[in-house]
């Protein structure tokens, strides 16, 4: 950032970064002619196209989060629930050992890769990405033709005088009409208008063609761009990001197993979540035998047991005061609450390979979630959700 400020303000590289323009201004000079058409070229190639370019990159973001929430996966993005239902009941059908563990130890990446491919299938159909560019470059193009148009009368809504000195009161009046959309930039307006020798309405009606002409050059770049996947990571606004926001919230996961906040929105007192995990599946191991714990947070903050993490620099807690380590969650002390029948299936078919995982031994899960088939599994996660068949 420091050497892109001082970048900008090297008067070396400004002038070299200029040098073609200001060639073409000495040229025109020495024969004593103004092209008109040029100066309004130039104009429009270095001051409002990279305006537009950035009015449509900001736009873009927003518009893709649109899109995705009406398009072929606007039930998922329905509710939270539907979408967790949907995720781990594909993580249940592909019985893919690492993905349980990325949706476990990384859940905000991986749902958010996942919000990705939903946006990358959404915008590769029927070029959808191209036309929000091109819907955006229509509102903006038409916004700054009227802002021209307006920009040739003064505040007292006379017509200015057609002579060199009213070019200045036109730009002056365009920044105006514009300001709330575009800014333009000020030292790429001197550099286009340096040495201009054309009259105002000559100067309107030449900046009108070519911004007719940008519109065209734009449309056939939009038209052959297929990188879809490098126009959405350069987007100020991450369409991944706010759809993230707005279904799942803030996206933190309890610090013994890893289920993540339920809580909407990201403004909320305290994390929460209606049923916990077995706290092995987020790495929790017993001190002495190493045994990832099988047990819930929610019966463990109801009894005489303890932990200790690097939060807690090593150092023992009972589990009853927990809140003065992890004071922003919530975790309701309830021995008889259960882990669903999902998560019991999860740990005993994987219980060797999470232990490997987590560089300890398998939990000693009781006899009678060894007996929960991968059917009960999924019906015990429609439970957990909510879902009606």
């Amino acid at each position: 950032m420091h050497k892109h400020f001082l970048s900008a303000r090297d008067p070396k590289i400004q002038l070299e970064k200029y040098r073609p323009q200001y060639l073409l201004d000495f040229i025109d000079l020495y024969k004593k002619v103004d092209h008109c058409q040029r100066k309004a070229d130039a104009f429009v190639t270095l001051c409002i196209k990279p305006a537009v370019e950035e009015y449509i990159s900001r736009h873009l973001g927003t518009n893709i989060v649109d899109q995705v929430l009406a398009g072929r996966h606007s039930a998922e993005y329905s509710s939270r629930n539907f979408f967790q239902y949907n995720i781990q009941k594909e993580l249940l059908q592909k019985e893919d050992f690492q993905s349980f563990v990325k949706f476990i130890c990384k859940y905000e990446i991986c749902v958010k890769d996942l919000i990705f491919q939903h946006i990358l299938e959404e915008m590769s159909e029927d070029k959808a990405l191209c036309k929000l560019k091109s819907q955006n470059l229509k509102v903006i193009v038409n916004k700054i033709k009227d802002a021209t148009e307006r920009a040739t009368k003064g505040e007292d809504g006379v017509l200015l005088p057609d002579n060199k000195e009213s070019i200045t009161e036109l730009i002056k009046n365009m920044h105006r009409h514009l300001t709330k959309d575009i800014s333009l930039s000020e030292e790429a307006e001197k550099t286009a208008l340096f040495q201009i020798q054309s009259t105002c309405h000559p100067f309107k009606e030449s900046l009108i063609k070519s911004l007719s002409e940008m519109n065209e050059q734009l449309e056939e770049e939009f038209s052959k761009s297929e990188d879809i996947t490098e126009t959405v990571n350069k987007l100020p606004t991450k369409p991944q990001d706010e759809l993230f926001s707005q279904v799942f919230g803030c996206g933190q996961q309890c610090p013994f197993c890893k289920v993540p906040c339920e809580a909407g929105g990201k403004k909320h007192e305290k994390h929460h979540a209606a049923v916990h995990r077995p706290q092995g599946l987020g790495r929790y191991r017993m001190v002495d035998s190493e045994k990832l714990v099988e047990t819930l947070c929610t019966t463990d903050v109801n009894s005489a047991r303890k932990f200790r993490c690097a939060a807690t620099n090593g150092e023992w807690q009972p589990y009853k005061e927990f809140a003065k380590i992890y004071p922003d969650w919530l975790i309701p002390p309830d021995y008889t609450r259960e882990a669903s029948d999902y998560w019991k299936y999860v740990l005993v078919k994987y219980n060797d390979r999470f232990a490997q995982e987590y560089n300890a031994k398998p939990a000693d899960v009781p006899e009678a979630w060894r007996s929960i088939t991968r059917e009960q599994a999924l019906n015990g996660l429609k439970e957990a959700f909510n879902i009606k068949d």
